[in-house]
């Protein structure tokens, strides 16, 4: 079972808020907090078709090939829930990937929202300041 964690996802202009599981990629490495979110996700929070605030076009290098996205500089809050606790909140870049069905965090938001990967392939993590083990989202 892949690591997916439940996250809450916040858009800073209009305040649209959208709880989803998110797969913590460590694959999807960056040099900023950005959040992949499919367009159904985007329209959710009012990304898309046409977002208020201004988007980069980029080309993604992916497993399948290259593709085109757009980016939205900071455009969202995110936060970890769970249970019995909610991570601190990050604010994060947005990238809409039409051609993914789920949303991924790279892996350096993962770090930033205090995500600790034991076992990746049985889903096991804990928040870097607890010794609490937890299992992944139910896919």
């Amino acid at each position: 079972m892949p690591l997916k964690i439940r996250l809450l996802i916040k858009n800073r202009e209009n305040n649209r808020e959208v709880v989803t599981k998110a797969l913590v990629n460590t694959g999807f490495t960056s040099d900023a907090h950005d959040i992949m979110i499919p367009t159904f996700v985007a329209e959710q929070l009012g990304f898309w078709p046409t977002p208020l605030r201004e988007i980069i076009k980029i080309s993604l290098e992916t497993g399948g090939g290259v593709v085109q996205s757009f980016v939205i500089p900071q455009a969202v809050l995110v936060k970890i829930l769970t249970n019995d606790r909610v991570s601190r909140e990050v604010t994060a870049n947005v990238i809409v990937n039409p051609y993914i069905d789920e949303v991924l965090i790279s892996d350096y938001l993962a770090e930033e929202l205090g995500i600790q990967i034991l076992y990746p392939r049985r889903g096991i993590w804990k928040f870097v300041d607890e010794e609490r083990l937890r299992e992944s989202e139910d896919c």
